[in-house]
């Protein structure tokens, strides 16, 4: 009698912990750039998905794609890698959904040197939030 006791009870507070778990902020809803941005702070490292306006896919390696938020001035960049492979240039003017981690980039001039010949990148890269780019391990057109 005292196991089944035992058992309910764990049970009953193994059920509450996941329902308050997810309260406390679920990084599987996806958020719109600007919100990614004024919050990249404190999600830094973590897995986010974020929502956008694709305004560009680099055509010299198609692994960089660029997220506008509602200001154009508000860009977030999204890079590939050789397992996600290139992103489709058929996604340029429609929302996409990306996940991927938040990386945090501290800028540099030898940073800026590998991002293209003249060492400045291109000019969407340029115009897109420098401090903080998405690790993209998967991404979606939505519309």
């Amino acid at each position: 009698m005292n196991r089944t006791r035992f058992f309910r009870q764990l049970l009953v507070l193994s059920v509450t912990l996941l329902l308050f778990a997810d309260c406390a902020g679920n990084r599987n809803k996806p958020m719109n750039v600007d919100e990614l941005l004024l919050n990249a702070d404190s999600l830094a490292g973590m897995t986010v998905i974020v929502e956008g306006l694709c305004t560009h896919v680099c055509t010299k390696g198609g692994m960089k794609l660029f997220l506008q938020g509602t200001d154009k001035a508000q860009t977030l960049r999204a890079e590939s890698d050789a397992t996600l492979g290139k992103f489709d240039p058929a996604s340029v003017d429609k929302m996409v959904r990306v996940r991927g981690k938040l990386v945090e980039e501290q800028i540099s001039d030898n940073s800026l040197a590998s991002h293209g010949e003249d060492g400045k990148g291109c000019e969407t890269e340029q115009a897109a939030e420098k401090i903080y780019y998405i690790a993209a391990t998967s991404y979606q057109t939505i519309d």
